[in-house]
């Protein structure tokens, strides 16, 4: 809008509802009133690079899911958004263990809340750290990008792996109220309010949202009757946009909710019966037998029996606020935000073991605060040289207060005495409080050059320094005035592996890092765009906030497991081409990358410390690998074959090795007497990695005409219907050296509506299922020794519901 004032340039955003996109392909169906000469390509607009750009010409591997696909498919939670992107996935745990991972790599499912993912997570340009604020339902999206290699010399925080980019609607002043009601299967309700409009005309508007998700689980306690992942969850958010001639400001308040039996892992069999040595393995049912004397109920998934189960209660409060204003001809940003998160966690005395049993339950409260502000400056578009520099700070503080609470069945269990006196430790906790905080300040720029109308190149440049602190300290509360503090706390330290009181100090570090891009482009013509890159991204240090004291063969200290440990580094080289054919009714869009990712943070195994003979000190916890590589090709497309029906399909093929893990974790069935301390998995592919996917759909819009005309009803409608499957290969969840070969076999994922909406959007009635075929997929396998049986977790089961949206202006 050549000459528009940056009043008008907003309020024209404001109005602007982007269709989805896919790399640059629109997912959404064309407007209802499209006629022949619509039946193409349009022109949609991203955000990754703070600024709005046509997806197809943004030199990088960007994928949007804008809102009307969203609302169109029933689309709420990062986990279905899985399924239209390459590459992107969700794995859905609990508040605390979820997270987001894009091309088989995040950091997000350690053991420690101080670990952070390699996945940004940006909503609204707000960067939160934590994956509990991934933890969400977005029923009043505007667009969600996944942005894919590292990202940080233009998005607030520095990432290795890519980040999710989430906008939500802004205030509108034109005045609007929808109401949606949804009636599922299990009892599922949803119910959807979003009213917006001016209450100042022109100057300030609002925009309040608000959600309700509930409805039974589809597996049930036989002890208590508890509907397991069953949904309980409500938000409501409001915010107010002012608008001046050279001025805006956005403000927002949110908080969400959830009270679900969510922590449940499956228990699908006993443990192991055999070691890798051919020796056999004492099993669980053995072990419970012989230490309590109790039976086995049983290991069927959906028949569990669980002691005292409690659901998980999550909350979530957020406050941010934006301001643009104009000084010169450049733009001027600030990003004021805080975000708390708070998990309550009531687990079942037997969520590992089953069967009735009352042994032990673990648990994390956490607590999350942050604070962050970010600065930018941003010179005007369609100039030769285009230009942003920013400013990023950040304040956390992180609580993870872990408790082991013990039952009625401890004392024998743990001492492997079946005479031993079950008061012991019933009713006993022994605690662990870890806290991290982070101090974070930045400064970043991004500039792109236009050498000419076919070249351009990009360059980038952060530089971050880091404060991280982190401590864990150990303590014990419940002790029965039946029994002496020292029996109690030998008990203790019997079940927590020697340790019962311990305190590992402050820990400090300091960190200085640089993060860059080299982004040149080539616009070969109108229809083809070729670009590559390089980019170094740098992961922050993770705090152990599980950090235990290291002990020899007699339980003596001989140190303590790192409580800080190094950032994670990554190279990235992408090669990439956008291309449109037939007038915009074919897109075809490819990338090629190849990531080697240095001092990775995982689970690995140290052998350094040696007790008093000389002999190494096995000890597994959170620390840094050498080298992993990652490397693939995306793909996505788009076709129009006639008027008013897309087919859309996307795929990557992904491969994840370890190039040096000398010292590996084992299998359950690399635990005998004798073997190793540690396998050495340099050179195998990483676990939890589905080397191929895919997902192909379509959508498709009707005009019905007047066709209710004869029952009172003249307004016009238009039929519409879409199915969207997504294919993933087979999944490992064993490395090479186990006997067992736990995996998740290729399963699709099949999701179809079907409705019926007036031109005009005021009504719209539609149906739809999601997982049609209700395949019981695993997103994770693992087997046990005889302390425990083997688990699961279970992926979505079918759901299929009614809505009816009606929309008022």
């Amino acid at each position: 809008m050549v000459g528009a004032s940056y009043r008008e340039r907003l309020l024209s955003s404001v109005r602007f509802v982007p269709c989805a996109v896919l790399s640059g392909v629109i997912l959404g169906a064309i407007a209802p009133s499209a006629s022949a000469e619509d039946a193409q390509v349009e022109e949609v607009k991203v955000t990754a690079r703070h600024r709005e750009e046509k997806a197809q010409d943004v030199p990088q591997p960007v994928a949007v899911v804008g809102g009307k696909t969203a609302d169109r498919e029933h689309i709420e939670r990062l986990q279905e958004f899985g399924q239209k992107v390459p590459n992107f996935g969700f794995f859905v745990g609990n508040p605390r263990g979820s997270g987001a991972n894009i091309r088989g790599t995040s950091g997000a499912f350690t053991s420690a809340d101080g670990a952070e993912s390699a996945v940004g997570f940006i909503v609204d340009n707000v960067f939160y750290t934590h994956t509990g604020f991934q933890w969400a339902d977005y029923v009043d999206l505007q667009s969600l990008e996944v942005a894919r290699g590292p990202q940080g010399t233009l998005l607030g925080k520095n990432t290795t792996a890519g980040a999710v980019v989430i906008h939500t609607q802004l205030p509108s002043f034109t005045r609007s109220a929808t109401l949606e009601t949804s009636f599922g299967n299990r009892g599922r309700i949803i119910e959807k309010l979003n009213v917006t409009g001016p209450l100042i005309e022109d100057t300030l508007a609002y925009r309040v949202t608000f959600f309700l998700d509930k409805s039974g689980g589809f597996i049930h306690d036989k002890v208590t009757g508890a509907g397991l992942l069953n949904n309980n969850r409500w938000g409501v958010r409001g915010q107010l946009l002012y608008t001046g001639d050279n001025f805006t400001d956005r403000l927002i308040f949110e908080r969400l909710r959830s009270d679900e039996y969510n922590n449940y892992t499956a228990l699908w069999g006993d443990s192991i019966p055999y070691f890798a040595n051919g020796a056999p393995a004492r099993q669980f049912s053995q072990n419970v037998a012989s230490r309590l004397g109790k039976p086995i109920l049983g290991f069927d998934p959906y028949s569990p029996y669980l002691t005292r189960l409690g659901n998980l209660d999550q909350r979530t409060h957020g406050l941010s606020n934006e301001i643009n204003f104009q000084l010169g001809e450049n733009t001027v940003t600030s990003v004021s935000a805080w975000r708390e998160f708070i998990l309550h966690p009531r687990n079942s005395l037997g969520s590992a073991y089953g069967n009735e049993l009352e042994i032990v339950s673990t648990a994390f409260d956490t607590y999350v605060d942050q604070y962050s502000q970010e600065l930018r400056l941003a010179s005007p578009k369609e100039q030769i040289f285009e230009w942003q520099v920013g400013f990023y700070g950040l304040r956390e503080m992180i609580w993870s207060n872990r408790h082991d609470d013990f039952g009625s069945d401890s004392a024998q269990w743990y001492a492997n005495d079946i005479n031993a006196n079950p008061a012991l430790l019933n009713g006993v906790v022994a605690h662990q409080d870890g806290k991290a905080t982070t101090t974070s300040f930045a400064g970043f720029g991004q500039g792109t050059w236009h050498i000419d109308e076919q070249l351009a190149v990009t360059l980038g440049l952060r530089d971050t320094y880091e404060i991280k602190t982190g401590s864990d300290f150990g303590w014990v509360s419940g002790f029965n005035p039946a029994f002496t503090v020292q029996q109690t706390l030998a008990a203790v330290a019997q079940a927590k592996g020697g340790i019962a009181l311990f305190d590992s100090g402050g820990q400090w570090k300091d960190n200085n890092s640089l993060s860059g891009l080299i982004n040149p482009s080539y616009r070969y013509n109108e229809n083809i765009l070729v670009y590559g890159s390089v980019a170094r991204g740098e992961k922050s240090g993770a705090v152990n906030t599980n950090a235990l004291p290291i002990l020899d063969g007699a339980r003596n200290y001989v140190g303590f497991q790192p409580v800080i440990i190094k950032p994670e580094i990554t190279w990235d080289y992408e090669l990439g081409a956008k291309t449109n054919w037939l007038d915009g009714k074919l897109v075809l869009n490819a990338n090629l990358y190849w990531q080697d990712t240095f001092n990775f943070q995982t689970t690995l195994v140290n052998t350094d410390y040696v007790d008093a003979a000389g002999v190494p000190i096995t000890n597994t916890y959170l620390g840094n690998i050498g080298h992993v590589r990652f490397r693939g090709v995306e793909f996505d497309g788009k076709w129009s074959p006639f008027e008013r029906f897309w087919l859309t399909f996307s795929g990557a093929l992904t491969e994840v090795r370890y190039i040096d893990h000398k010292k590996g974790p084992r299998p359950a069935d690399w635990q005998f007497t004798g073997a190793p301390a540690f396998l050495d998995l340099s050179g195998t592919k990483a676990t939890g990695v589905s080397p191929l996917s895919f997902n192909v759909g379509f959508s498709y819009d009707h005009p019905l005409g007047a066709a209710f005309r004869d029952a009172g009803f003249d307004q016009p409608v238009t039929a519409y219907t879409y199915v969207n499957a997504a294919w993933k290969d087979t999944t490992p969840f064993t490395t090479p050296w186990s006997i067992y070969k736990l995996e998740q076999r290729p399963y699709t994922l099949v999701n179809a509506g079907i409705g019926v909406r007036t031109d005009d959007d005021r009504y719209n009635l539609f149906f739809w299922v999601k997982n049609l075929f209700d395949e019981r997929y695993r997103t994770n396998i693992a087997m046990s020794t005889g302390s425990s049986p083997n688990s699961m977790n279970f992926g979505d089961p079918r759901w299929f519901g009614g809505t009816l949206r009606v929309k008022l202006e």
